[in-house]
């Protein structure tokens, strides 16, 4: 415990992360090092096919115990922690009762059963009407149809609710007893205006609530309140200490991986991926595809995004599925398999010889929203072995990824650089893929919870303890590798992405048939 408290910065920061699959408590200091890390892991319940819930009381009891936990493993007092601030997930929605009492679970942004609900709002507002009121594409992910889903298929329920919250209200409201919402979260319901920052009008009509049976909206550097008494005998923090309501994950692991700059992108590499960039203004896809989708992140800043279905799922996939050899010498090892797996890769020349793969083995909504789409391995040859796959698998992800920002280029994003993130980012090869393929310097930094550290960083902001996100990144972000890019290899890389393309088009009716095919069998 003494080492813990060797060289630490004073004061402490906590940041909060209320994710889909656990819920984390990471105690940092002034120069951004992790202190303690708490989690706790949240059942995702499925009662029917599509459904993908979570009881909001576990999100509570998980935020209690891993804020108690952090602060008694790191061995401080309380009152070295200045300020906590909040992470959260994005796309859940419940219904409270007048009471205070959930009437459902949390419906999360895995629940697919609003489907119908999406389109049914496409065709009453229209699609790209829809896109540009609240920047949110035509997906099912979205609040918005899970209220019209609640709406249609529990009436009652309905009828009693008196709020309609997201994780993080839920934590806010059992914390302070208040219903309340951060802009940057509301931005991901479909709910929110994207240009005025206040609730949509058409999209309240069209499921027929009004604004009082939504939480207050709130800016995210905000003090959602001090901690109360209650709270503060069950953590052993000190009461009163300032909890500030915080923002998105999205837009948190932004500022916690220090791309706070114009120019700059996050990449994450988790079982998703994403790539996204601060803008001072929302910026949309100006076609008709809605390709890219705009949230708000905080101080009158936007985050023009694009988030694929396949990354470390597919690698995960064939871990699982053909790995098993490098499994049980991981074992033996006392490695991780992934980095046997990336090595074998690492033998393999950039482009894998050739074999080059689409990898929507789990559909894809961006750049392109196609359920139908499959993955496909394409110019295999006999010379070709397992590292030739694992490194096509590696590549594919980034070419998606480089799709996206070629589309942000189009609408006028200039990114010069990215910051790289998620589990993905530890491998030293797919950083130094992700700089080739996408022709850019990326710098990979020492915290991995990235929203974690960005909501760390808007308390020690909200604090006074510096004057501004870009003084506490530069101070709180700390780069360990730096990849430039290797321009004979992104040349060869921008034939064979030109070629990744065409044959995603090349693929479409064939996807189409597959389906069909596949729906025949189903009735069967």
């Amino acid at each position: 415990m003494d080492r813990i408290k060797e060289n630490v910065e004073y004061p402490l920061f906590m940041g909060v992360d209320v994710g889909t699959t656990n819920v984390r408590s990471i105690l940092f200091d002034m120069s951004g090092r992790v202190i303690v890390d708490s989690f706790r892991g949240v059942r995702i319940l499925r009662p029917e096919p599509g459904a993908a819930e979570e009881e909001p009381e576990d999100l509570w009891r998980a935020t209690l115990e891993t804020m108690k936990e952090s602060l008694k493993k790191s061995g401080f007092k309380a009152e070295d922690v200045a300020a906590i601030g909040f992470s959260a997930q994005m796309h859940g929605v419940m219904m409270l009762s007048r009471e205070g009492k959930p009437l459902t679970r949390l419906l999360t942004w895995l629940d697919l059963r609003a489907a119908e609900q999406s389109d049914e709002l496409s065709r009453i507002i229209g699609s790209y009407e829809l896109y540009r009121r609240t920047g949110g594409p035509p997906l099912f992910i979205y609040p918005l149809a899970k209220i019209l889903w609640f709406k249609e298929n529990m009436p009652k329920k309905f009828e009693e609710c008196d709020k309609m919250l997201s994780a993080k209200d839920y934590v806010m409201y059992r914390m302070f007893g208040e219903p309340m919402i951060d802009r940057s979260v509301a931005s991901g319901s479909q709910l929110l205006n994207i240009n005025r920052l206040e609730w949509d009008d058409e999209a309240l009509k069209a499921v027929g609530i009004g604004e009082e049976r939504l939480p207050r909206l709130m800016d995210e550097l905000e003090v959602a309140g001090d901690l109360p008494n209650n709270v503060a005998e069950q953590t052993g923090l000190r009461k009163g200490t300032s909890i500030i309501i915080g923002a998105s994950d999205a837009a948190l692991s932004n500022i916690g991986l220090g791309a706070v700059e114009e120019g700059v992108a996050a990449v994450n590499l988790g079982s998703s991926g994403a790539i996204r960039v601060l803008s001072d203004k929302p910026i949309l896809d100006r076609s008709e595809k809605a390709r890219l989708f705009c949230y708000y992140a905080t101080e009158k800043r936007w985050l023009p995004s694009g988030a694929i279905n396949n990354a470390g799922i597919i690698l995960r996939w064939f871990r699982n599925t053909f790995g098993m050899e490098e499994v049980k010498e991981a074992e033996k090892l006392g490695v991780d398999p992934y980095d046997l797996l990336t090595q074998k890769a690492a033998e393999v020349k950039p482009g894998s010889e050739g074999l080059v793969m689409v990898p929507f083995m789990a559909g894809e909504r961006f750049p392109v929203r196609d359920p139908k789409a499959r993955g496909v391995i394409f110019g295999l040859t006999l010379s070709h072995g397992k590292p030739h796959f694992i490194r096509a698998i590696m590549e594919s992800v980034i070419y998606t990824l480089r799709w996206i920002m070629e589309i942000m280029k189009d609408q006028g994003v200039q990114i010069q650089q990215v910051r790289i993130g998620g589990g993905g980012a530890r491998s030293p090869l797919w950083r130094q893929i992700t700089a080739d393929i996408l022709g850019k310097k990326v710098a990979h930094t020492r915290v991995e919870e990235a929203s974690a550290l960005g909501a760390a960083l808007l308390a020690a902001v909200k604090g006074g303890f510096y004057s501004s996100l870009q003084e506490a990144s530069r101070k709180m972000v700390n780069v360990i590798s730096i990849h430039y890019p290797d321009m004979n290899n992104h040349e060869g890389y921008s034939s064979l992405f030109r070629l990744y393309k065409d044959l995603y088009s090349s693929l479409g009716r064939l996807y189409k048939s597959l389906g069909q095919i596949e729906r025949k069998r189903e009735r069967s």
